[in-house]
């Protein structure tokens, strides 16, 4: 028998969900007790009806029981998952740790090099604008020596250069619009620059609502109707809005 034959840790435990079962059967029994109460209280209910106070008192009693199940089950949900809980809290922090330093790094370096980045693409963007400059001026001052040209063959030779000029002139025009636009390539890597729009609240009193509108999810609209009703009730009504007081019933 070699080692791939030789049952692991936990080779033969069965899947979480009964091993939950087995462990706290005690407390599944209770449910199903409850839910056995309930189901015949709801059935004389049904039958007779609820016409006095002492109609009520059992469905009362079991919404009682009901109650202190609930909470004997999330305490004990919580008492089952606070190792795991612990564990996944040191997990996380073991590597936010080593995480947050490698990505301290990145920042840094990023900053650096992003700095020295943008001032060469704007170096070389003024480099290109100076060469499509001094193009455009030759290219001008060869149209001017052929329009003074006093021979017409010496003109149209003039000519024909000052149109070569024109065009490398307008070449180095587009060039001088796309320089510093590109990534920077070394041997050790790429580098580019990237960003998004984004923006800062300066003065909410100023802000025009009516322009965000398209821009607002109706789940954010809910939150601020809700608190909007937390804090006036229904003592001052809000169009296509719904004020209402949600009423649930408790068991002490």
């Amino acid at each position: 028998m070699d080692a791939s034959d030789v049952a692991g840790i936990g080779h033969n435990m069965p899947p979480l969900a009964d091993r939950l079962a087995i462990d706290h059967k005690a407390l599944l029994d209770k449910v199903q007790s409850l839910a056995d109460r309930a189901n015949a209280a709801k059935a004389v209910a049904d039958e007779k009806g609820l016409n006095g106070d002492d109609d009520i008192l059992p469905l009362i009693e079991i919404g009682k029981d009901a109650s202190k199940l609930v909470k004997e089950i999330g305490d004990t949900r919580l008492a089952t998952t606070k190792p795991l809980r612990d564990d996944i809290e040191t997990i996380n922090g073991f590597f936010n740790v080593a995480g947050t330093r490698a990505d301290r790094i990145k920042g840094a370096f990023a900053e650096k090099v992003g700095e020295y980045d943008r001032e060469k693409r704007a170096r070389e963007a003024r480099d290109a604008a100076e060469r499509a400059r001094i193009a455009q001026e030759e290219a001008a001052a060869k149209l001017e020596e052929a329009q003074n040209a006093e021979h017409s063959v010496l003109g149209d030779v003039v000519m024909n250069e000052a149109a070569v000029l024109e065009e490398a002139a307008q070449k180095a025009a587009r060039e001088a619009v796309k320089a510093g636009t590109s990534p920077t390539r070394t041997e050790a890597g790429t580098v580019s620059t990237s960003g998004r729009w984004t923006a800062e609240v300066i003065d909410s009193d100023k802000i025009p609502l009516e322009q965000l509108r398209p821009f607002i999810k109706l789940a954010d609209f809910e939150k601020f109707c809700r608190a909007y009703a937390q804090a006036n009730q229904d003592r001052k009504p809000l169009p296509g809005v719904r004020i209402f007081r949600d009423s649930k019933t408790s068991f002490r």
